[in-house]
């Protein structure tokens, strides 16, 4: 129940990141967990290492009348792409320049998430509802 939880917390903080640009100006709080999120080296931690440890208890530990292995699927997908997005966000200032010219998923997946933020984020927030109303729809 607990992995439950914050997985919901998990995905809409992540959809509040995500919005933040598009609806900062009409909701502060967006802008404020945004500036958390730049200025503090701590919580990109802390939300990394959450992401990986919701994404394994969404894989092998899903909701009660789901299957025993990858139930929460779409869950789990968007936590562990949250997740890359927030590795992405975090090594990003770190670089130099120095890029090589083959991508990596990291990459990739962080460059589509800064491109499609708007629509990420309310597709967050879908899946963060739909498995907060119909837990027990675990493939969807």
């Amino acid at each position: 129940m607990q992995l439950y939880v914050l997985a919901i917390a998990y995905l809409l903080f992540g959809a509040g990141i995500l919005l933040a640009d598009s609806y900062g100006l009409s909701f502060a709080l967006l802008l404020s967990m945004r500036y958390a999120f730049r200025t503090k080296r701590v919580l990109r931690r802390l939300l990394i290492v959450l992401g990986m440890v919701i994404t394994l208890g969404l894989g092998f530990f899903p909701m009660d009348p789901g299957p025993v292995f990858l139930g929460d699927f779409v869950p789990m997908l968007n936590i562990f792409s949250l997740m890359l997005y927030y590795v992405f966000r975090s090594i990003r200032g770190l670089e130099d320049g120095n890029r090589n010219d083959e991508d990596s998923v990291l990459d990739a997946t962080g460059r589509y998430m800064e491109q499609n933020k708007r629509n990420v984020g309310f597709l967050t927030v879908v899946v963060a509802i739909v498995h907060f109303l119909v837990p027990q729809l675990v493939l969807l």
